[in-house]
């Protein structure tokens, strides 16, 4: 009888989380196009813009070529094909061509190799001489992450590269949020780089993530119990900070204690799988790129030269630190743009990247 009645729990575990995880796919789902004006795809980028930062001055530091060691052979296969390797791009809201340039990376501080450069995450600061001090994910090689820390050098177009960070909180790490020149959060979407342990998590629903807080030196684990952590961003006072947890659907707001601490605040549902965040820098909404339909985007990351995925491009309203409504900017099926993830609205002017294929620029004629 105890054996029929443990059996029976599993087999209805096992359904439950089966049904979780069709649903969760979005096989059901079906969105409709639209664009808040003219769009166009840029010039002077490859494929790949997966994450930006954007200074008050307008200007937009974008990472390409991001992987991690263990993807799929046909990704892996479409990278070198389209000559996808880790770069870091410059756009400029300022100019009126939509066209971005390549930045060159020098220094080698730490053992830092550009050639093992595969960026993901990246925040900024402007330190108090005034100069752009950049820290930037990297996945180096299979379960060894860094966050790499570069001076921006405008007269030379170069980043220099200044120190690199590594600590056993490391996990998988996803993305990263300056709060000074030597300070910072991360995320960690995986606890490894084995696809057991990821797959293992999502079927499982295993609440596994963290975000991680470095003083320069020391890190510490500050918040937890998080479902897949992804983009992460700070309000402009610095009071709060918005997690997107992807697999659970939602943004995570937190209070940023004086210690640096995290407690949350608000969980709240987007209904789609969020990606990256920015934070607007006069009205502290947020701008989020968005995979709205799971499994196309899962098919894309397996194999991007035969699959494509729909883009979204959310825009969070807030006020006293909780969001309080959401608003769709941007969908598109895939034609225009695969994957989308990450987004911002500059001077009326939308900037969206994909993880490995065009990057979009949109004029925005409607009030937001």
């Amino acid at each position: 009888m105890l054996v029929k009645l443990i059996v029976g729990s599993l087999f209805l575990f096992v359904i439950q989380m089966l049904l979780k995880t069709v649903y969760y796919m979005g096989f059901h789902l079906h969105y409709n196009e639209h664009y808040p004006s003219k769009c166009e795809n840029i010039d002077g980028i490859g494929l790949g813009s997966e994450d930006f930062h954007t200074f008050t001055d307008g200007l937009t530091f974008i990472t390409s070529g991001f992987a991690v060691q263990n993807e799929s052979i046909h990704k892996r296969e479409y990278m070198v094909k389209h000559n996808i390797v880790g770069r870091i791009y410059l756009f400029d809201f300022n100019k009126n061509k939509a066209k971005v340039e390549e930045l060159s990376i020098v220094g080698s501080n730490g053992g830092f190799n550009v050639k093992l450069f595969y960026p993901h995450g990246i925040s900024g600061w402007l330190n108090k001489s005034g100069k752009k001090v950049l820290f930037v994910v990297n996945h180096e090689e299979e379960g060894v992450d860094y966050i790499e820390k570069f001076e921006f050098i405008p007269e030379n177009k170069q980043l220099k590269h200044v120190k690199r960070y590594r600590d056993n909180t490391f996990l998988l790490v996803n993305d990263v949020q300056a709060t000074s020149e030597d300070s910072f959060y991360f995320t960690n979407f995986g606890k490894g780089p084995e696809i057991f342990w990821m797959i293992v998590q999502m079927f499982c629903r295993f609440a596994w993530n963290t975000v991680v807080y470095c003083d320069g030196s020391n890190y510490k684990i500050v918040l937890d119990d998080l479902f897949v952590a992804n983009g992460i961003a700070m309000s402009n006072d610095g009071r709060n900070v918005y997690i997107a947890n992807i697999m659970n659907q939602e943004i995570v707001v937190a209070e940023r204690k004086p210690n640096n601490d995290l407690v949350r605040k608000q969980v709240y549902p987007v209904y789609t799988n969020p990606d990256n965040i920015i934070v607007d820098m006069k009205t502290d909404n947020l701008f989020i790129g968005a995979h709205p339909i799971a499994y196309k985007s899962y098919l894309v990351f397996n194999d991007p030269a035969v699959n494509h995925s729909p883009s979204q491009v959310l825009m969070l309203y807030v006020k006293n630190g909780n969001i309080t409504k959401t608003r769709e900017l941007f969908y598109n099926d895939g034609d225009l743009i695969t994957g989308s993830s990450v987004a911002i609205v500059f001077n009326s002017k939308l900037l969206i990247g994909s993880v490995l294929d065009k990057t979009v620029f949109c004029d925005v004629n409607i009030p937001l």
